[in-house]
Order: C-alpha cells, then sequence, then structure tokens
C-alpha cells in the first residue's frame, strides 16, 4: 500500500465513516487542510481500489473507489486493495464484500474496544482467484443480477 502526506493545500480524505456499509459506498468525503490532516490520512487512493477497513471489519465499511474520488487520501484504518494485470478492480470489490471473505477476516478480530484485524490477515487469507476474463465474466453476472434486483424492487 502507498502511503503518503498531502501535499496539496486542501485534499479530499475518506475515513471509516465517510463509507455507507449497507451500499458500499463513500457518501461522505471531507474536505480538509492540510494543515489540519489527521495522522492517519495517508493511504493514496487511485481509481479502482477498494477500501476495506480493518477496524470492525463486521460493520463491512468496505468501498470501490471511481474516477470521481481519485488521488484521494484515505485513513490508515482502511486496507487498500489495488488491482493489478491479474485482478479485475471490480471483481476485487465484489469478493473482499463476500461473506467468504467478510466472515473469514473477522476470524481474526483482537481488541474489545475497537476491534480489528491487520495488514497480514488481510495479505495471507486465502482468495479464490479465477482467470481474468472469468473475473470479467463473473462481474458482469453480478451486475446483470443487481440490475434485475433493483427493477424488482423498483415495481414494488
Amino acid at each position: 500500500m502507498e502511503s503518503t502526506k498531502p501535499t496539496e493545500d486542501s485534499f479530499i480524505y475518506i475515513d471509516i465513516d465517510a463509507i455507507d456499509n449497507k451500499t458500499h459506498k463513500v457518501i461522505n468525503p471531507k474536505t480538509i487542510k492540510k494543515q489540519d490532516a489527521p495522522s492517519r490520512a495517508t493511504r493514496k487512493l487511485s481509481t479502482g481500489d477498494t477500501l476495506f477497513s480493518m477496524v470492525r471489519p463486521y460493520l463491512e465499511n468496505i468501498a470501490f473507489i471511481d474516477c470521481s474520488l481519485n488521488n484521494c487520501i484515505a485513513s490508515t484504518g482502511f486496507y487498500v486493495c489495488k488491482p493489478n494485470a491479474l485482478l479485475f478492480p471490480i471483481f476485487c470489490f465484489n469478493l473482499m464484500t463476500s461473506k467468504y471473505v467478510i466472515d473469514g477476516l473477522n476470524s481474526f478480530m483482537k481488541g474489545d474496544n475497537s476491534p480489528s484485524i491487520n495488514n497480514e490477515n488481510i495479505l495471507n487469507w486465502l482468495y479464490p482467484i479465477p482467470p481474468f476474463e472469468e473475473q470479467i465474466r463473473i462481474t458482469k453476472t453480478i451486475n446483470s443480477l443487481y440490475t434485475m434486483l433493483d427493477n424488482i424492487t423498483a415495481e414494488l
């Protein structure tokens, strides 16, 4: 994960409370002046990243970073999952929001007041990663099912 201190006079900051854990979207990013930046503001984000909260992961504060949030800075309370040539960005997001990953990573939680997991828990978890083309096919199927669900919900 790339860590960096903010360099602009002000920047967009994403803390854990900026995530809607029902829709898995960033809904409340803050614009902060560099001199007011919290010490946790060091996770550099790019389009296609997936944020996964390491603090109270059972709350499912997970979000996909779209182009409107490119170059934002996130809290160190997040693990930033970065896509690469072998990992399709939206497949990664769908994987990280799956019950398999969430329940699996929750099993590593430690602490009473703010139970959390660490980078090693995420890095060492066993993820099922199909070939790239299959990731794209799975993502298209999931998106199509969500569209159908949205249509049915709207009709009701």
